[in-house]
């Protein structure tokens, strides 16, 4: 519809106006992405890209927390694993000294002192398999579950991994009542030594097939953490390349549209160059 020169409305100006508005408030968004580093900075700037990366976000947190679940998990059962491993230096000891006081060539005052260490490392045995705790729990005859997932586990099962350390003091090791007192009892226990030293190794091996499967865990969990992340990048971070050139067409326009804007606000004055005929 054609328009006539007119005071009252100056539609050159307002049209101007509104596009110089448009252009700043596109300005404004790419300043607010290139200074944030984030694409999206409210749930206005992509509602649905939003609720997508506040699960992502909360998927990755939780990965994280797994990784570092199953990582103390390892190290206690490597806790476990280190009392025992000395447990079989005091097993081998006193097999040592059962085999020595076997033979017949020791006097009784031998044979006693023989027996005084043999007593000893027993209560060393007892003292280690109740000191050899980790975050100050007992590991010792206990069974826990690692929780290495991070969904919810009536979900996906395997996320939790539950381990049963063996009892390792010596009567659960069937050591305690060991008697190397003359060569005859020396011999007897030789075969009850052997038994502990085959029940501790059959407690380190479980501990050790659980030490190698939660390293795979912890290695996929980085994983998927990390890929992940990189997902949650691309929903919610801002492309800088993307946006600086954004802010320099931004710009120009700006200034582009505040030139016209001072024009199109000067064209009324034509007018006085009519009535002045």
């Amino acid at each position: 519809m054609a328009i006539g020169v007119v005071a009252n409305t100056n539609i050159s100006s307002i049209s101007a106006s509104r596009i110089l508005a448009n252009n700043r408030t596109s300005l404004e968004k790419a300043m607010e992405r290139l200074s944030s580093g984030k694409r999206i900075n409210s749930a206005a700037d992509d509602a649905a890209g939003m609720a997508v990366a506040a699960k992502l976000r909360q998927d990755a947190r939780s990965l994280d927390q797994a990784v570092r679940n199953t990582n103390d998990a390892i190290s206690m059962l490597n806790t476990y694993d280190g009392g025992s491993s000395e447990l079989e230096n005091i097993l081998v000891r006193m097999r040592e000294l059962s085999v020595q006081v076997s033979n017949g060539t020791y006097e009784d005052v031998d044979v006693t002192q023989a027996a005084l260490e043999y007593d000893a490392l027993v209560e060393e045995i007892d003292r280690i398999a109740e000191a050899t705790r980790f975050n100050r729990v007992e590991l010792s005859g206990q069974s826990y579950t690692f929780f290495v997932g991070a969904e919810n586990s009536t979900n996906i099962p395997e996320n939790e991994v539950s381990v049963e350390f063996g009892a390792i003091d010596a009567t659960s090791l069937g050591i305690a009542t060991g008697d190397i007192s003359n060569s005859a009892a020396a011999i007897s226990n030789n075969s009850t030594i052997e038994d502990a030293l085959s029940d501790l190794a059959g407690h380190r091996a479980n501990v050790g097939a659980l030490i190698n499967r939660l390293g795979h865990t912890a290695s996929n969990l980085m994983n998927v953490s990390q890929r992940t992340k990189e997902a949650l990048s691309g929903v919610e971070d801002a492309d800088y390349a993307t946006e600086s050139a954004a802010l320099a067409r931004g710009m120009v326009l700006a200034q582009a549209g505040t030139a016209m804007l001072a024009q199109a606000n000067q064209s009324p004055q034509y007018i006085l160059t009519l009535l002045r005929g």
